[in-house]
């Protein structure tokens, strides 16, 4: 058994926050997630999924922000 690679799932968290960022929908990503999820890419799952809960919690400009932090 693998284990989950946190600078992976990282990037992917960051990756998916550029896309909201940049006007990326709710439901785009979680396309994306899904596409993730059958290939079997948990990492990149874990990161999208992160950065989805916590967009519908925060504006723009706070992901923007948090990207600018990074």
């Amino acid at each position: 058994m693998s284990s989950i690679n946190k600078e992976r799932v990282e990037e992917f968290y960051i990756m998916a926050l550029m896309d909201i960022a940049d006007g990326a929908t709710i439901e785009d990503m979680e396309e994306v997630l899904n596409e993730y999820e059958r290939a079997e890419m948990y990492e990149a799952c874990a990161g999208i999924l992160k950065a989805v809960k916590e967009s519908k919690y925060y504006t723009i400009d706070n992901i923007n922000k948090r990207l600018n932090d990074k």
